[in-house]
């Protein structure tokens, strides 16, 4: 099956401009927006789909974005970091999901303070459902798979599958 065309991967480029590192073959398809003024680095081949919907990602001054090689990232998706957010390779974030280093506000007190961020990190090989949300603090081990809606703000091993509202484990993986 022959790659994308010469056109194809020009609109990328000029998409992805603002990236600190893009590695070959990587494609932005449809709307993508970037915001903040944080480092980007993408790994090869990564996909960014956002034919349907658009993607966001929003990485403060200080923060870093890393996604390694073969990710793919549907639309809808928001990825939004103060701190760092990691995305191992081969990982797959399925359609609106939603993953976030900080609340961006307190939930008592003064509601315009801003709370610490927590690294969120996704190790290779994990498969998220649609609108899934990674929470600060989140950290998926590699080969995990997340059912469709679930809510993770905490460490799980490596090789499960989770489902729920909070997250919990449903069974190892095969």
């Amino acid at each position: 099956m022959p790659g994308p065309g010469l056109g194809t991967l020009l609109a990328s480029r000029f998409q992805l401009r603002h990236c600190a590192e893009v590695g070959p073959g990587t494609l932005a398809q449809g709307r993508l927006y970037i915001r903040g003024g944080g480092r980007i680095r993408l790994g090869a081949r990564v996909v960014l789909d956002g034919r349907r919907t658009p993607i966001e990602l929003h990485v403060g001054a200080e923060a870093e974005l890393v996604i390694d090689d073969d990710v793919h990232i549907e639309g809808g998706t928001s990825i939004e970091t103060l701190q760092r957010v990691h995305i191992g390779a081969r990982s797959h974030v399925g359609a609106f999901c939603k993953i976030l280093d900080n609340h961006f506000h307190q939930v008592n007190g003064n509601r315009l303070a801003c709370p610490p961020s927590q690294p969120v990190r996704v190790d290779e090989e994990v498969m998220l459902g649609a609108r899934s949300i990674l929470l600060p603090g989140a950290h998926l081990g590699a080969g995990t798979v997340v059912h469709a809606g679930t809510v993770i703000s905490r460490r799980f091993p490596p090789g499960v599958v989770l489902s729920g509202v909070p997250a919990s484990v449903r069974r190892r993986s095969a």
